[in-house]
C-alpha cells in the first residue's frame, strides 16, 4: 500500500463521513465520496472540493485501497453485502453504532458483541476490519484543529491497526491500540453513554482522553500537547447602523459549521460593533474649537478631525507633526481617541469618521449574552483594537472591551517553577488573546473582523477590559 493510500468513505455525505472527509483531503489524501445516490456523491464531491470524486457505494469501495464504513447502523447490514465483494482483501474501518432510536443513550449492544464483528461475520476473512471513530463528534471534525479526544481503534490484524492509527492521527485525534476486534464492544457502548453526556451538559461533542500514555507514543504526546486554536469567521456582511449584529455573527458561524462550545471566546474587532452602534460623525457637521485649531496646526490634522477626538478624550498626552496621543474618556491611552477613517464607507462624498463604542464591556456583555443563548454555552467576548505601544514600533490587537473571562490574571504570591513566590505579575490576558486574533483580522481588506477562540481555560473570575486600564497616579510616564 502507498504511503497515501485512496479512501473511500461510504456515508460521506453525512456528519461523521463528511468531517472525516474533509480531515483527509487536507492531510493530502484522495478521497472518494459513496453514497446509494451516484448524483448525491458527486454533488457533495464538488463541494467538499481538493480533488474528492463521487460514486455509488460498490464503485467506491472497488477504487479505493481503504474503505470506510460510516452509515447509520440500520443500513449498516446492507451496505456491507452490497460492497462485500469490492472490499475483499481490503481493509475496512467500521464506525457504525448499534444505535436503536428512541433511546439512542442507552447502550444496546447486538448479540454478536458489536457492529464491528458483525462486519467481520458478513465480509469474511479475506477483509481486515478494523473499529474506530466512534467517539468523535462529528461536529468538532468540522470545526477545524485539532480535535480534543483520542480514537480508540480495535481489529483482529495488528498492522491494519497501525495503519488506521495513522490515519486517527492525521485528522486531529490521538489513536490508540485497542487491541482485538471484539473490544470494540467497549467504544461502541460509550457512544451511546457520550451522547446522554452532550444532552445533559449541552454540549456538542464529548469525547474521552485516555491518560498516563508513554511520551514514546510521538503522536498523542504531539496531540495532548497543550494549544489554543483561532478561526476566523467567513461571510460576514458588511455592517450598517441599527444592524442587529449579534445575530449576524450567529447567521456565519452556523455557517461556517463553528458550533460554540463553553469556553470559547468571540473576538469581534471594535470597527463592527462601532458601526451597528452608528458610532459615525460627519465633519462637515464638526466645529472645530480654538485648541483643535491650535493642534491642527501643530499636527498637520483636519481641525474638524481634531476637534472629534477632543470630544473624546479627557488629556492631550503629546503630540508632534501627524501624531495626537490622547486619554480617552474610558480611560486608555491612545493615538486619535480610536478615531478611525479607514475601512469606513464614505456616504456622498462626505468626510465621516468612527468613534469607539461608548461602553465596550457592556456591548461585549449584551454580545456574550446573545451568544450564550443561540449556542445554549457559555463563552467569552472581548472586543478588540489595534494599539500602538510606548518603546515599540507597530500596532497590535487590545481588549477594549471584555465579559465572560479575567481580562487581567493577578500571579502576585504564585509561586514561578522554583517555587518562588512572583512579587508583581499581571497578566493582560484578554490583550494577548486580541493580539492572536488580530493576525487573522487584518488591518486592510481581509474582512474577518470576528474570530473564535477555542482552548482556553480560566480559574480566576470574569474581569471587564475597564480592569486594563492603569489608574493616572500609577502611571510614571505621564
Amino acid at each position: 500500500m502507498s504511503a497515501k493510500p485512496i479512501i473511500a468513505i461510504l456515508g460521506g455525505t453525512g456528519d461523521l463521513g463528511s468531517g472525516l472527509a474533509k480531515r483527509w483531503i487536507a492531510a493530502g489524501y484522495s478521497v472518494i465520496i459513496g453514497s446509494r445516490s451516484v448524483d448525491k456523491a458527486r454533488s457533495f464531491s464538488k463541494e467538499l472540493g481538493g480533488g474528492a470524486r463521487g460514486d455509488d457505494n460498490v464503485g467506491a469501495a472497488k477504487s479505493a485501497d481503504i474503505v470506510v464504513l460510516a452509515v447509520p447502523f440500520g443500513s449498516h447490514e446492507a451496505t456491507l453485502l452490497e460492497v462485500k465483494n469490492a472490499v475483499q482483501g481490503k481493509i475496512v474501518v467500521d464506525a457504525a453504532v448499534p444505535l436503536v432510536p428512541p433511546k439512542v443513550s442507552m447502550v444496546q449492544l447486538p448479540a454478536e458483541g458489536s457492529a464491528a464483528q458483525i462486519a467481520q461475520i458478513l465480509l469474511g476473512d479475506g477483509v481486515k476490519v478494523v473499529s474506530a471513530f466512534h467517539n468523535v463528534g462529528a461536529t468538532k471534525l468540522h470545526a477545524g484543529g485539532r480535535v480534543d479526544c483520542d480514537v480508540l481503534v480495535f481489529g483482529n490484524d495488528k498492522e491494519s491497526r497501525d495503519i488506521v492509527i495513522g490515519l486517527a492521527n492525521e485528522v486531529g485525534n490521538c489513536g490508540i491500540d485497542g487491541g482485538v476486534l471484539a473490544n470494540s464492544a467497549a467504544a461502541e457502548a460509550l457512544t451511546s453513554v457520550l451522547i446522554g453526556i452532550n444532552r445533559r451538559y449541552k454540549v456538542p461533542g464529548a469525547g474521552i482522553r485516555i491518560t498516563g500514555l508513554p511520551t514514546s507514543i510521538p503522536q498523542c504526546t504531539r496531540m495532548m500537547a497543550k494549544s489554543v486554536t483561532y478561526f476566523a469567521v467567513p461571510g460576514l456582511p458588511l455592517i450598517n447602523p441599527g444592524d442587529d449584529l449579534a445575530a449576524l455573527i450567529v447567521v456565519a458561524l452556523k455557517a461556517a459549521q463553528l458550533q460554540l462550545t463553553s469556553g470559547d471566546v468571540v473576538v469581534v474587532a471594535q470597527k463592527i460593533l462601532s458601526k451597528a452602534e452608528n458610532r459615525y460623525v460627519e465633519l462637515k457637521h464638526v466645529q472645530p474649537s480654538g485648541r483643535a485649531r491650535e493642534l491642527a496646526d501643530q499636527t498637520g490634522k483636519d481641525p474638524r478631525y481634531i476637534e472629534a477626538v477632543l470630544s473624546e478624550s479627557t488629556e492631550v498626552v503629546r503630540h508632534r507633526p501627524n501624531v495626537l496621543i490622547v486619554a480617552h474618556r474610558l480611560g486608555f491611552v491612545m493615538a486619535n481617541a480610536g478615531i478611525d477613517q479607514s475601512n469606513i464607507e464614505q456616504v456622498d462624498g462626505e468626510e465621516r469618521v468612527l468613534l469607539l463604542p461608548r461602553d465596550p464591556d457592556g456591548s461585549a456583555a449584551a454580545l456574550k449574552a446573545r451568544f450564550d443563548t443561540a449556542f445554549d454555552t457559555n463563552v467569552g467576548v472581548i472586543v478588540n483594537d489595534s494599539f500602538g505601544r510606548p518603546w515599540r514600533n507597530g500596532v497590535v490587537g487590545v481588549a477594549l472591551g471584555v465579559a465572560g473571562l479575567p481580562s487581567l490574571l493577578d500571579m502576585v504570591g504564585a509561586p514561578d517553577m522554583f517555587g518562588r513566590p512572583m512579587q508583581v505579575t499581571e497578566i493582560a490576558v484578554a490583550d494577548e488573546i486580541a493580539a492572536g486574533a488580530s493576525l487573522l483580522m487584518g488591518q486592510a481588506a481581509e474582512g474577518l473582523p470576528v474570530v473564535v477562540v477555542r482552548g482556553l481555560t480560566f480559574d480566576a473570575a470574569p474581569r471587564p477590559a475597564s480592569a486594563l486600564v492603569r489608574p493616572r497616579e500609577r502611571d510614571m510616564f505621564r
